[in-house]
């Protein structure tokens, strides 16, 4: 019975008896997700709620379980109405936060981690996620005053120093985004996701042979070996850029006005990979019509001639061969 009076303080329900179902229903959906089970641990929370369950923490805890579940928009009432039970939680705004977040309702979500900044003023945690907030918004100049303030207060926050190599990554000043992410590696040198934002850089500012060495730095960290894949094929690339090799992509068709079709619906935003996959009559169509890397003289002149001629990223015009009409796409 004192258990059970402890989880009805949790909860904020009279026990024993009107009380007793609401307890065993949030003993069963903590059982249920201590099993990995959050949906099924989610209807019992659902039920001890419609029962009259409603302290500040089974709120939270319930708001959770919607976060876990993509619940985002029944998070945030449950959050909302924890605050109103009370104001002063902290984490509780945070959580606001991402779950405003989540709906892409980026105002909301920034005034809530603002109030979150009222509370603790010298969070650098808060000021840091303000910082990334004010960056989504466009608000750069916001942006930078918050992860100045979080690295003010902490220089070992490695999250502020990510975020502002974000920055500048953005504003295309490469040195200097480089700059920030070699001090998130600095303060956490098992962090994958460093290390390959500098490789990334590194190999558009074209310092092939620093951006090869830090992507076998990532790739020596990578725990998740889907990861580890992606990050090879990207030294694989590096390394194909180094040697003179090509790499492009094409669709085939049958007739020109198909091909034109395809060019006007790249014109449209559509994914040349998903447009390969659906109109391509080419072998390699299941693979979105990439050619892999490969060397001069090493596809059929035809072909090749229209690569070299195309930038990164571009388009070729109809181009008529023996087999159909092809439309070609460099990718390095």
């Amino acid at each position: 019975m004192r258990f059970i009076g402890l989880i009805a303080a949790v909860i904020g329900i009279a026990t024993p008896a009107s009380g007793q179902a609401i307890v065993e229903a949030v003993q069963r959906g903590d059982s249920l997700l201590a099993h990995r089970q959050p949906k099924q641990a989610l209807a019992e929370y659902e039920k001890a709620l419609e029962l009259g369950a409603g302290s500040a923490m089974f709120l939270n805890r319930l708001a959770s379980l919607y976060m876990q579940t993509g619940g985002y928009r029944q998070a945030a009432q449950s959050l909302q109405q924890s605050l109103a039970e009370d104001p002063r939680q902290l984490p509780v705004y945070s959580a606001l936060g991402e779950a405003f977040l989540a709906m892409s309702q980026l105002d909301s979500s920034i005034f809530y981690v603002e109030q979150a900044s009222i509370l603790a003023p010298s969070s650098t945690k808060v000021h840091s996620t303000l910082g990334y907030l004010y960056m989504q918004a466009g608000q750069g100049e916001r942006a930078r005053e918050r992860l100045d303030r979080a690295l003010a207060l902490d220089d070992k926050n490695s999250e502020a120093y990510r975020l502002y190599g974000y920055y500048y990554a953005q504003k295309d000043s490469v040195d200097r985004a480089i700059e920030y992410y070699q001090r998130v590696a600095e303060l956490s040198p098992e962090d994958v996701e460093a290390y390959n934002n500098i490789a990334f850089l590194l190999a558009v500012a074209e310092r092939h042979l620093e951006a090869l060495e830090y992507y076998k730095l990532a790739k020596d960290r990578a725990q998740d070996p889907y990861i580890a894949q992606a990050i090879a094929a990207k030294i694989e690339e590096v390394q194909a850029i180094m040697a003179g090799e090509m790499r492009a992509r094409y669709i085939l068709v049958e007739t020109e006005a198909s091909a034109l079709e395809v060019l006007e619906k790249m014109a449209q935003g559509a994914d040349f990979s998903q447009l390969a996959q659906q109109l391509s009559i080419a072998p390699n169509a299941s693979q979105g019509g990439d050619l892999g890397f490969f060397g001069p003289g090493e596809l059929r002149p035809e072909i090749e001639d229209v690569v070299v001629k195309l930038k990164v990223g571009e388009l070729s015009p109809v181009v008529e061969l023996p087999m159909g009409y092809i439309v070609v796409q460099r990718l390095n």
